[in-house]
C-alpha cells in the first residue's frame, strides 16, 4: 500500500481527487494516522471535499479556485492521483 507520505514532492503539486464523501473521509483517517495536519488540527475534523493538496510539510489543505485550475491543467510540475489509489482498504 502506498502512503500518503510517498506522494510529497518539493518539486510538484500534489493533488488528491476524491470520488465521494466517504472515500475523503478515509483519506482523512489515514492522513491522520500518518501523522498529517489539517489548518493545525487533526484532518478528521475537517469536512469532506472532492481535491485535497498535499504538501511538503505534513499538512493537507482544501483547494481553491487556482489551485482546481492548476490540478486541471496538465502541468509537469502538478501532480493529481485518485485517492482510492492510496488509501488503504482496512479503515
Amino acid at each position: 500500500m502506498k502512503t500518503i507520505e510517498s506522494l510529497i514532492n518539493a518539486s510538484k503539486k500534489v493533488y488528491v481527487r476524491m470520488r465521494s464523501d466517504e472515500i475523503c473521509r478515509r483519506f482523512f483517517a489515514q492522513a491522520e494516522r500518518e501523522g498529517f495536519t489539517f489548518g493545525g488540527k487533526n484532518p478528521t475534523d475537517k469536512h469532506p471535499s472532492d481535491l485535497i493538496a498535499v504538501l511538503p510539510d505534513k499538512t493537507i489543505c482544501y483547494v481553491g479556485t487556482i489551485g482546481r485550475i492548476a490540478a486541471g491543467s496538465g502541468a509537469e510540475n502538478v501532480r493529481v492521483i485518485n485517492a482510492e489509489e492510496i488509501i488503504s482498504k482496512s479503515i
